[in-house]
């Protein structure tokens, strides 16, 4: 069978194979769009996907694995714009040292996963997670990653891995960005090999490219299955099924509502987000594909800190196609429709926003 390998991988069919297996994920965009933009944003999704996914190539193992950031604009899932997203390939067999600045971001946490999005895969799951609140200055981060639990020394902290864990998500939401400055953290294996990284072998190349399709076409299809729920109740903000959720790979410490929204022409939708206690929230607007809409050009998110407030602590969102002359707009970025979601973090007591669809032409009575 290695040999096999070896001539399929050198011989160019590996490849192909991979070429064949993504273009076949085309058909997912044509079976889900119901418009022109949909559809090119879509196979733009596909392209994204094929680039986080590849980049696992250039990871040498999970005994000399490395922090890595995801690829430029590879959104997934409703991905946070206040968000900086890395992750790390790991074994549950070995222990790893995580350590660095923890910076001045407002929230920092580590969670130890499992399974993965790609078709045929084991189903996500989490084994552990740690937070990072209120940064001090020159405050460290020391973690010890291991399957049984550590003598710690003083200051470090102990994330559990499994058998089955095979990444590690680092997340870092600011509230901030012109200011918060992110961690700045490194990975060592404390148990694995001494040697070298070894050179590519066709193992490492026809594994990780049939992981890359595989992770295109199962991504695309489980956020297909959020854009069909959703779809059945327009308008409104509502939790997700448990193994999407805090038991899938989200943050153990959010509240997470998602939704479809669809507006016609000059009507606008109104979303009163309640005074909460809360340490961090946003809301944000997305495609059909769940990718955050274009943050660096448009206004389609608001966060608990750049969020205006009325005089009772309700912060109400207007998502519109024009500025309304309210002070939390969201810019529909010239779509009829797409989904959405609202974070709540480390929530006190959990209070649902309500939705109203109104004409925009009669925004002036809510003042």
């Amino acid at each position: 069978m290695s040999d096999e390998i070896q001539e399929n991988a050198v011989n160019g069919k590996v490849w192909a194979d991979f070429c064949d297996n993504l273009k076949e994920a085309g058909q997912i965009i044509l079976d889900n769009s119901t418009d022109d933009l949909d559809r090119l944003e879509g196979f733009r999704y596909l392209s994204r996907l094929t680039r986080g996914e590849l980049g696992r190539l250039e990871n040498h193992g999970p005994a000399h694995t490395q922090i890595l950031p995801i690829a430029h604009n590879v959104k997934i899932g409703c991905d946070n714009p206040d968000a900086l997203y890395q992750g790390v390939p790991i074994s549950g067999a070995y222990d790893y040292r995580i350590r660095g600045p923890r910076g001045t971001v407002n929230y920092l946490s580590l969670n130890a996963l499992s399974g993965s999005f790609g078709m045929g895969g084991a189903p996500p799951g989490r084994q552990g997670a740690l937070a990072f609140n209120d940064p001090q200055p020159g405050e460290q981060v020391d973690v010890i990653a291991s399957a049984s639990e550590p003598e710690l020394e003083p200051g470090q902290r102990w994330l559990q891995t499994g058998p089955e864990t095979n990444q590690i998500a680092i997340r870092n939401f600011y509230l901030d960005r012109s200011v918060e400055r992110p961690s700045e953290l490194h990975i060592e294996c404390l148990n694995g090999p001494d040697e070298l990284p070894p050179p590519l072998s066709a193992q490492r190349l026809t594994h990780g490219l049939a992981r890359a399709a595989l992770g295109v076409h199962g991504i695309a299809r489980r956020f297909v299955e959020w854009l069909d729920m959703f779809q059945e109740r327009p308008n409104t903000l509502e939790f997700l099924p448990k193994r999407d959720g805090p038991g899938g790979w989200g943050d153990p410490t959010q509240k997470f509502r998602h939704g479809y929204w669809i507006l016609e022409p000059g009507q606008a939708l109104v979303i009163d987000v309640p005074p909460i206690d809360v340490y961090y929230w946003n809301f944000q607007l997305n495609n059909i594909w769940e990718e955050s809409l274009d943050y660096d050009w448009l206004q389609v998110t608001v966060n608990k800190h750049t969020a205006v407030y009325e005089p009772d602590g309700t912060a109400r969102i207007i998502v519109a196609d024009e500025d309304p002359g309210f002070a939390n707009w969201i810019h529909t970025a010239y779509r009829r429709h797409g989904t959405m979601g609202l974070r709540y973090n480390q929530v006190v007591e959990d209070i649902p926003p309500t939705l109203r669809v109104m004409e925009a032409a009669d925004l002036p009575s809510l003042r």
